[in-house]
């Protein structure tokens, strides 16, 4: 499944990760630099796959959790309304 931005929420990068902002309700979210990994991807068209190996090769150590992980975050930035499918 193909995940992205809502047109109401932007994406900023920054030297820690990124800021979401939702324009809509003026809140903002920011990610550290694995979740901003994440949806540098998913902005880019990729599905979560791409994303998971970017991960899987930064952080061999805990490759077997990325899966899990990765599907956490989207949910909860979906329960946000941060991404849509």
């Amino acid at each position: 499944m193909a995940w992205r931005l809502p047109a109401h929420v932007t994406f900023t990068e920054t030297d820690t990760g990124a800021v979401l902002l939702d324009n809509r309700r003026g809140r903002y979210w920011q990610t550290n630099d694995t979740a901003a990994i994440v949806l540098k991807h998913l902005l880019h068209g990729d599905d979560l796959e791409p994303a998971i190996a970017a991960l899987r090769e930064r952080h061999p150590d805990a490759a077997e959790h990325v899966v899990a992980d990765v599907q956490h975050m989207i949910e909860k930035l979906a329960a946000a309304k941060l991404v849509i499918s």
